[in-house]
C-alpha cells in the first residue's frame, strides 16, 4: 500500500495563528490554501488514487475535494484524523506551544484534561493499524488529508522517528509525505 499524507491548504485560522479542532467551526481555505490544494492536485495528477481519508474538519475535506477533482476516488471521513483537541479552540497556537514546551514532558502535556500529543499519536497508530489490516487496501494508493499535528505522527510512526522529536517539526500547508507501508 502506498500512502500519500497531505497537510490541508492554508486556512483563515493559519493566517491568524489560531487553533481549531472543532469540526462545527467553519475554518476555510484562503485563496492561497486553494492554490496549495491545486498544487498537490498537480503533483498527484498522474498518480492513481484509489481511496481518500479525511478528518471531520472542513479544511481537510475542502482540500481533498480539490485534489480529488481528477481522481474521483471515494472519500471517507475518519475522526481519528482530527487535529489535536488541545483545549485551545480559537486561541493562539503559539500560546499553546509555549505551555506545552515548558511542561516537564511535552509529549504527554495535557491542558485542562484535553488531548495530549501522545493521545493523537495513539489515534494515528490505530488508524494505520486499520489500514494495514484491510485486505482491500493492500495494493492501493491511499491519500490522507489531515492537520500538521497528525502529519507529524504519521511520519514518526512510519519512519520510526521518536515522536518527541517531531512535536515542533515544521510542515507546510500542502506538503506531501509519500510512503510505502
Amino acid at each position: 500500500m502506498k500512502l500519500y499524507i497531505v497537510r490541508h491548504g492554508e486556512t483563515n485560522y493559519n493566517v491568524l495563528g489560531l487553533h481549531n479542532a472543532d469540526p462545527a467551526i467553519r475554518v476555510v481555505l484562503t485563496e492561497k490554501g486553494i492554490q496549495d490544494a491545486k498544487g498537490v492536485a498537480r503533483k498527484l495528477q498522474s498518480t492513481k488514487i484509489d481511496q481518500i481519508f479525511v478528518s471531520e474538519l472542513p479544511r481537510t475535506q475542502e482540500t481533498a475535494h480539490i485534489i480529488n477533482h481528477e481522481h474521483q476516488a471515494p472519500i471517507t471521513i475518519d475522526a481519528r484524523l482530527n487535529d489535536i483537541d488541545a483545549g485551545f479552540e480559537g486561541k493562539s497556537v503559539d500560546e499553546y506551544h509555549a505551555l506545552r514546551d515548558a511542561a516537564p514532558d511535552s509529549y504527554n502535556f495535557r491542558y485542562e484534561g484535553h488531548e495530549a500529543p501522545s493521545d493523537v499519536h495513539d489515534r494515528i497508530a490505530n488508524f494505520l493499524g486499520s489500514l494495514r489490516a484491510s485486505p482491500t487496501l493492500q495494493n492501493q494508493n491511499i491519500l490522507v488529508v489531515t492537520s500538521k499535528h497528525c502529519y507529524r505522527h504519521f511520519q514518526s510512526l512510519i519512519d520510526g522517528i521518536d515522536p518527541h522529536q517531531t512535536l515542533r517539526k515544521e510542515i507546510l500547508n500542502g506538503q506531501i509525505l509519500e510512503r510505502e507501508i
